[in-house]
């Protein structure tokens, strides 16, 4: 697949490598022009980010359409235009789209409050605990956490009986939009307990999946699990 073929509305995710620090931005397919497929730029506390492919810059775009499997396109060229007297990204692909498979271990959404500390002795700040697995979890927060990436973290967070306090370190940060941005974390120390706390959660999950009438999800719940979305 080209990436001129990629319907305008799909979502995007960027990853951006740079100076060995890899980032994670969410955009759109506005169009085409002149072979050229035109998406939104990234804007960080309202500004946009000047992002221009170069020697020190690398890109990649997954592109995510409903009921389609995700197609990778690997360093790409960009560079920022003008379109309607708006800013945009000019994208250019000279390699082909290729399948990924995300499937990997399930990740249950949680979304209940939490607690991290970044590092030994640095300051903690409260934090929204997106989704667990047997392998990692993901944060969500305001906090704009400079060169995040390999940053370890401690995670604290009350669930009903359990008390968790588990120790990951962040290998991916995403942008979804101002003000919120998602850090998924590979779990550094596996302890008993949250093994047994995550196979109690998958189980209440395949179990639900299973119910008559589907999964029951409440309208808070709900709302919450579409503002955290990664796209």
């Amino acid at each position: 697949m080209l990436f001129t073929e990629v319907e305008e509305g799909t979502n995007l995710n960027l990853e951006v490598t740079s100076n060995g620090q890899v980032l994670h931005f969410h955009s759109k397919v506005l169009g085409l022009r002149n072979n050229k497929v035109m998406i939104e730029p990234v804007r960080i506390d309202n500004k946009i980010l000047k992002l221009v492919s170069s020697q020190n810059l690398k890109v990649d775009i997954l592109a995510v359409s409903n009921n389609k499997i995700p197609m990778l396109f690997e360093n790409v060229y960009i560079e920022t235009s003008k379109h309607l007297g708006k800013t945009i990204y000019l994208v250019t692909a000279l390699r082909r789209g290729r399948k990924v498979n995300r499937r990997g271990a399930t990740r249950m959404f949680l979304g209940v409050k939490g607690n991290i500390q970044l590092g030994i002795n640095k300051s903690c700040f409260d934090v929204v605990v997106k989704d667990i697995s047997q392998t990692g979890f993901a944060i969500a927060t305001s906090r704009n956490i400079p060169n995040a990436v390999d940053t370890p973290i401690k995670l604290r967070f009350i669930d009903g009986k359990y008390k968790m306090e588990i120790v990951g370190r962040i290998v991916r940060k995403t942008i979804v939009e101002d003000r919120k941005i998602i850090y998924g974390c590979q779990l550094m120390i596996n302890k008993d307990s949250y093994q047994e706390y995550v196979l109690e959660k998958e189980k209440a999950y395949i179990d639900d999946m299973k119910s008559e009438g589907g999964p029951h999800i409440d309208p808070k719940r709900r709302a919450l699990m579409v503002a955290l979305k990664e796209r």
